[in-house]
């Protein structure tokens, strides 16, 4: 997917649609290329923000993440109504989104996306925050429990299904499945210290108005879903993991056995020319051992004749005596 190209190595895309998301990171957490960098990339802190600058104060979802290869990261996770016009700052983005669900009431698709940003947003209001360091929330937990809240409703409704219950529909399923206790008592911008003050500031509240009240059902329907998926992934990676150490084995034992048969191939040569030149060696010891007999024997032989003709010439000699 186009979006994610360019971060396949960090899960963190700089833009995407979370059901895009969702399924890219469960791809590649099976996959053995990717999955020891989604495994191994960590929530550190979760927030739940408001933004100041937006004439609905937009709400949305961001974590810090400290990822695989030592890098910090930070991941906004937000609802926007399908229907917009894009402009030109992000900041202008968000309002521009935003504010146009203020036309109607009418139901929509709802948009909801994941970014990566510079850090901590210094001019929103923190609704909420929770440590997660020990949790051991790791980015493929992150992208189940926005696309659970996203299929659970993928609908954007004014007045129940907008970015305020996204946001906090999202933290709310994570607390469940990790039983993490969430600081709700905050009244600050914690990073700039300005207080906020009046209903167009408070959770999930805008022009003195609460637009969302957290439902217990809902969420423990979601919760529900969301330990079905995460079940569901963790026995794909399971079974992925176990195929990819069986075909290791299978390749390991297929070397060996190819190098047993190189090996005999070798041996076998090894031990042919060896063979070979033993048996001259041999051939040679024994041809010179039977040449030295050969020749004792010739030795012997003609030594034999020449005293025997030697004696026949005596012989004659004595005999041409007597005659005399």
């Amino acid at each position: 997917m186009a979006d994610h190209e360019a971060n396949l190595s960090t899960g963190c895309p700089d833009k995407s649609g979370i059901d895009s998301w969702h399924r890219e990171l469960c791809n590649y957490v099976i996959s053995a290329e990717y999955a020891h960098i989604i495994e191994n990339s960590r929530a550190l802190e979760l927030r739940r923000m408001k933004e100041r600058d937006t004439s609905a104060v937009h709400e949305y979802f961001i974590a810090k993440i400290q990822h695989a290869d030592g890098c910090t990261r930070y991941l906004r996770i937000e609802r926007f109504p399908g229907d917009y016009t894009p402009t030109t700052t992000s900041r202008q983005h968000s309002a521009s989104r935003v504010s146009s669900s203020m036309d109607s009431l009418k139901e929509r698709a709802a948009l909801d996306e994941v970014s990566t940003v510079s850090g901590w947003p210094r001019h929103d209001r923190v609704l909420e925050k929770v440590d997660v360091t020990n949790a051991n929330i790791t980015l493929i937990h992150l992208t189940i429990a926005a696309w659970v809240v996203r299929t659970h409703n993928s609908q954007y409704r004014l007045l129940s299904m907008q970015c305020y219950w996204y946001s906090d529909m999202v933290l709310r399923v994570l607390e469940d499945a990790y039983r993490f206790r969430v600081d709700r008592s905050l009244s600050q911008d914690v990073d700039v210290g300005q207080a906020w003050s009046g209903e167009k500031y408070s959770k999930g509240g805008w022009a003195g108005m609460t637009w969302h009240k957290e439902r217990q059902e809902q969420v423990a329907v979601m919760a529900g879903k969301f330990r079905e998926e995460h079940d569901r992934v963790c026995d794909e990676i399971r079974l992925a993991r176990e195929w990819r150490e069986a075909e290791l084995k299978e390749h390991e034992q297929t070397a060996m056995e190819e190098g047993m048969e190189v090996g005999m191939e070798v041996g076998m040569e090894a031990g042919i020319q060896k063979g070979m030149e033993a048996g001259i060696q041999k051939g040679r010891e024994e041809g010179r051992e039977e040449g030295r007999e050969e020749g004792r024997e010739e030795g012997r032989k003609e030594g034999i004749e020449e005293r025997r003709k030697l004696q026949a010439k005596i012989d004659e000699l004595e005999r041409a005596i007597q005659r005399k």
